[in-house]
């Protein structure tokens, strides 16, 4: 076996290569997103608490394996069993159980990140969150639809409904499922950020809008160009404004309107199949709603099952879920099983 030192005081191949693992390794949590990674981050943070190269021992290095014997039959005697077995796994070279019972117990396998959001310019940037909370396993497919629409000049700042889950109410035997909220607390909904669309389409950076010709065109969500650019062409556009009580339709304008429902759906996000129309800022129609409906198999995929992906078994007992978790996906709602 190749030897780690040198005479001369160099680094050896071993310890450079030893120095790669770990500066990677390094750079793997760093950039990590999955919160299963993310929570050995805190394990392993925890872990290194522990360590005597962290924290140096002051007992002295053990002389001979009589010293070694002897701090272990004083653990065994102080009743000091993880001490005692993590010295153990330390002269072995091995790792040791989580001091204090720390563990992973509280890891879900997808779970939820933050997200940088769009803060486009406009009187609305100031509310606009910097980031959003969406299911890590969406966040790779959402990235490259933004992407999409970033490199032609244009932004989407989006809001994601809380993802929370219903309190149980005690004595309850039965739930009434809100559609949105299920969708929502499985971190299946997105929504445009109010503000940013049917305020003024000169200066928004969405619009609800459809072409002038031919007239039969359907309104749809559209990002403009915000750089100055030409990757999107002109195009006649009829764009809607809103007030707090009404909508109108802007005359027809040269305007460089990128439609971003096709984007959105390459990663999985649709808008609502019945198109509403807006009818004021309050409400501002379905054209600004998306949702996620990818991996849910009608007739297969239980309500449960997509919980445990986000939340852990012991929040779902708790909530009004908990009484549900068998209805099963019908390809537009989750329904009794049997539909009974």
């Amino acid at each position: 076996m190749a030897d780690d030192t040198t005479t001369d005081g160099t680094t050896s191949v071993l310890d450079t290569g030893m120095a790669n693992v770990l500066d990677a390794l390094v750079a793997i949590m760093q950039n990590a997103t999955r919160p299963d990674v993310l929570d050995v981050q805190r394990l392993l943070l925890q872990r290194l608490a522990y360590q005597g190269d962290v924290f140096p021992s002051r007992i002295p290095t053990p002389a001979n394996i009589t010293e070694v014997g002897g701090y272990l039959n004083l653990l065994e005697s102080l009743g000091q069993q993880d001490m005692r077995v993590s010295a153990v796994a330390s002269a072995l070279g091995i790792a040791a159980p989580p001091p204090n019972s720390v563990s992973l117990t509280g890891v879900v396998p997808v779970g939820f990140i933050d997200f940088a959001n769009d803060r486009p310019p406009g009187p609305a940037q100031a509310s606009i969150p910097i980031t959003i909370s969406v299911r890590a396993d969406f966040q790779a497919s959402l990235l490259t639809a933004l992407n999409t629409l970033h490199a032609s000049g244009c932004q989407l700042p989006l809001r994601a409904p809380r993802a929370v889950l219903p309190a149980n109410q005690p004595g309850a035997t039965a739930v009434s499922l809100d559609r949105s909220a299920v969708m929502a607390a499985l971190g299946r909904s997105l929504e445009v950020f109010p503000g940013t669309v049917l305020v003024d389409p000169a200066v928004d950076a969405l619009a609800i809008a459809r072409l002038e010709t031919p007239a039969t065109s359907p309104i749809q969500l559209v990002a403009r160009e915000l750089d100055g650019g030409t990757l999107v062409p002109d195009a006649s556009w009829i764009a809607k404004r809103a007030s707090l009580t009404s909508v109108a339709d802007d005359p027809p304008t040269n305007r460089q309107y990128l439609a971003v429902a096709p984007i959105m759906e390459s990663a999985g996000w649709y808008q609502p199949e019945a198109i509403e129309a807006p009818v004021s800022l309050a409400s501002p129609g379905s054209l600004v709603d998306f949702e996620n409906r990818t991996g849910l198999i009608a007739g297969e995929t239980t309500l449960g099952e997509e919980l445990q992906l986000l939340y852990t078994p012991s929040s779902i007992a708790r909530s009004a879920f908990s009484l549900v978790t068998a209805w099963v996906w019908d390809g537009s709602d989750f329904v009794p099983p049997g539909g009974s």
